[in-house]
Parts: C-alpha cells; sequence; structure tokens
C-alpha cells in the first residue's frame, strides 16, 4: 500500500506540473501577441486544484524600439572586392552530389555592416545609394544605417545606443567616437567619413478624392456622385537612394604617344588604352558628348534581359539622364572623363566608354553608336529598339573607374 499511495502521489504532482506549464505557456503566447507596452507580470497558481500549488512568475520587459537613422560616406579601393552589394546566398560549383557550396564573398556593404554589429552587438544594415561592379573603386560613397534606442532603466527617457543624452555636441561626439572605432575595425581598402544623423523625416501629406452614390432621389439615374477627399499625413524617413540628385563618375585612361605603357604605380586606378596613339583628344571629346541629355541606354547596360527574367519584370525602364560628359588632359599622356548623371544601369559607365573609346580607334561607325542612342540622321525613318547583344563594344575595364561623390540636397 505505501508503493501505491507514493507512485499516485507522483502521478498526481507530475499531471498538475504538466498543466500549469501548458497554462503557462498559452498565458505567454497570448501577451505576446498583445500591444501592451507596460512590464507584465505572469502568474499561475493552484493549478487544477491539486495539492501542490505551481506559481510560476516571468516578468517580461517592455522596451520600445525606434529607428534612429545615420548617414556616412564610404571610400574604397574595389581591387579585392566583389563589388559593393552583399550577395547572400552565392554559390559556387561544386563535386560530388551536384550542389553549389556557399562562398564567402567580400563585399564592401558586407564589411561595413561586419563592423557596425560588431560595434552594436547585433546585426546592423546599410544601404548605399548605388551599387558599383567587382573592382569599381568609390571615394565618395553614401549609405544611411538605423540605430535603436531603448528606455532606460530609470525611465528617464530614451537613449540612443552608444549615445548620452544631450545636446547636439554629444551627438557630434558620439558620431565623431563611432566613425574612429569603426575605421579601426575596417581593412586598409575601406574607409567610412563624415557620419552623421540624418535629417529628420518629413510629413508628407496625400489626398486622395472618393466618389460614393448620390442619394438625392432626384438625382437618381442621371450618374451623378458625391464627391470626398481623404487626407493622409505621414512621415517619411531620409533615404539615400531616393534623396540622391546626381552622381559623378570618373574614368581614368593612360594612351599614346606620351604614355607607350601603363602606369604600374597606378595599375589599379587607370587603364592604359592599346592602340591609343590613333586617338585624338578632340575626336574622343567629341564622341562622348553624344551622351549628354536623355536617351535609352538599353544597348549600354549589362544584363538588362537576365534580370528582367530574375525580377518578373516585363519592360525595365532603360531611359536615363546624362547632364554632362568632360573630357580632362592631365599630362604625360593621362586623361580623366567626368560622366555626370541622375542614375546609372548595371555597367552603363563602363560600356559608354568602352564604345566611344572604340568608336575612335574605328571599331564602331559614329552613326552606329547614334542609332543606338536612338538617334536617326533619316527623316521619317522608325527608330529601332536596340539591346545589349547589338552593340559589340567591350565594357572599359573596372579598374579606372570610381564614383567620385554622390549629391544631395544639402551639404552632406
Amino acid at each position: 500500500w505505501m508503493h501505491i499511495l507514493i507512485l499516485l502521489s507522483c502521478t498526481i504532482f507530475t499531471n498538475s506540473t504538466v498543466k500549469a506549464l501548458s497554462l503557462h505557456s498559452n498565458t505567454i503566447r497570448r501577451s505576446s501577441n498583445s500591444d501592451n507596452n507596460v512590464p507584465t507580470t505572469l502568474n499561475v497558481s493552484q493549478a487544477d486544484k491539486v495539492k501542490e500549488d505551481v506559481i510560476l512568475q516571468v516578468q517580461v520587459p517592455a522596451i520600445r524600439r525606434i529607428p534612429v537613422r545615420y548617414r556616412g560616406r564610404a571610400a574604397y579601393d574595389g581591387s579585392m572586392f566583389k563589388g559593393w552589394q552583399v550577395q547572400d546566398g552565392t554559390k559556387s560549383k561544386g563535386k560530388g552530389n551536384g550542389k553549389g557550396a556557399k562562398t564567402n564573398t567580400r563585399t564592401v556593404q558586407g564589411e561595413i555592416e561586419r563592423v557596425l554589429s560588431m560595434r552594436f552587438n547585433r546585426a546592423v544594415k546599410i544601404v548605399g545609394a548605388g551599387r558599383t561592379d567587382a573592382g569599381v573603386h568609390a571615394r565618395g560613397q553614401a549609405f544611411h544605417f538605423d540605430l535603436y534606442p531603448e528606455r532606460d532603466h530609470s525611465e528617464e527617457g530614451y537613449q540612443e545606443e552608444g549615445e548620452g543624452k544631450g545636446d547636439d555636441g554629444e551627438r557630434s561626439e558620439f558620431c565623431t567616437n563611432l566613425q574612429k572605432s569603426m575605421n579601426s575595425m575596417l581593412p586598409e581598402d575601406v574607409r567610412v567619413w563624415n557620419i552623421s544623423r540624418c535629417p529628420p523625416p518629413e510629413m508628407e501629406t496625400t489626398k486622395e478624392l472618393l466618389l460614393s452614390g448620390n442619394d438625392n432621389s432626384n438625382n437618381k439615374g442621371n450618374g451623378e456622385h458625391l464627391q470626398e477627399t481623404k487626407t493622409t499625413t505621414r512621415a517619411r524617413q531620409w533615404h539615400v537612394i531616393y534623396k540622391a540628385t546626381k552622381k559623378l563618375y570618373v574614368y581614368r585612361i593612360s594612351m599614346g604617344p606620351n604614355a607607350i605603357t601603363s602606369d604600374p604605380l597606378q595599375r589599379y586606378q587607370r587603364v592604359h588604352i592599346e592602340g591609343g596613339e590613333d586617338i585624338k583628344f578632340d575626336q574622343l571629346e567629341n564622341i562622348l558628348k553624344h551622351y549628354e541629355g536623355t536617351h535609352d541606354f538599353r544597348a549600354f547596360a549589362g544584363a538588362i534581359e537576365a534580370n528582367q527574367r530574375r525580377d518578373g519584370v516585363e519592360n525595365k525602364n532603360t531611359v536615363r539622364t546624362v547632364y554632362d560628359v568632360s573630357l580632362f588632359d592631365e599630362g604625360n599622356g593621362n586623361y580623366r572623363i567626368h560622366i555626370l548623371l541622375k542614375g546609372a544601369l548595371y555597367k552603363m559607365v563602363r560600356n559608354m566608354v568602352g564604345t566611344a573609346l572604340d568608336v575612335c580607334r574605328g571599331r564602331l561607325g559614329e552613326d552606329q553608336m547614334l542609332e543606338m542612342l536612338h538617334h536617326s540622321n533619316a527623316e521619317g525613318s522608325k527608330l529601332q529598339q536596340f539591346v545589349r547583344k547589338d552593340n559589340k563594344c567591350k565594357p572599359a575595364p573596372p579598374e579606372g573607374l570610381t564614383l567620385e561623390k554622390v549629391y544631395f540636397d544639402d551639404d552632406f
């Protein structure tokens, strides 16, 4: 009888504990789905009126997370990078079962996100003003990222991550210290500068016209409707892509007769043009000027059709505006091509330079280049839609290209 009583007691205690834990789990689930932002104490007592009272208390801290947006500039030598953008899920060709293995692709965005995540001990993502290809450099790339304030335990207010409370001077000191710490952790071929807080969100008001039926019996059947206006106001955060107004790209070349061969000290920033002794400065300048204005650059962009299939887009907009293209003689056979534009397609700038150089070398007719820009010299002729495969010119090598600056309306 003693053994039976012991077994019954153990069974009752086990069942009561399981029921209590189950009730506790359901209570936590209901609490997590609520919008209550205050600390909550969950009590479960006297489950099913068993002899053993099980009391579970769980403290759930309330954390209010409001993003605070920061921005910065980045300069980098793109020689050892696979471009700006993080390439998660990139696979290499594998053996055995035929499945590819993931590779660690080094990108500029990945390096900056890595040090920010180390600095704040959590995942921090950044958004760049534009992408640069593998091997392309930048001196004035722009990016933004969000930090999240957490409620102070003393409930005196909110405090930004790593930042003390105070005036703008303390915030500026925080940005300066953050910039120093990031550069101390970044590799030598990447540096960030001008880390600062973004302008406050802009209030945007939109109006929507609503139509409703007319209840007036005299107007029934005449198609008239009552008009109502719905006004919506929302805050729009500063965004590095949408706030960018212009981008300046610079392509550096050397060519004969003054530069017989490439300069080994500039081999990662300047491209030597073989056969460049036949290229005249005035000729190249005039060819480059054809790019100015608004044109359809589909024949000067890479992987347009492949990207459309990947993104499920039927017709990607390939019309871009180029504000200015200038050619500068730096002496000793060195030249600089400045291209100022609103935005560029994938490999667009490199294809523009490569095509212009081929026209100067006689590999492509100037009239063919103008046709690909949708300029027609024949009156009354219909314009033909050109694609990248119609342009036989190769893009200029990436090492000669630098994203010099991204422009904004303010002094950032």
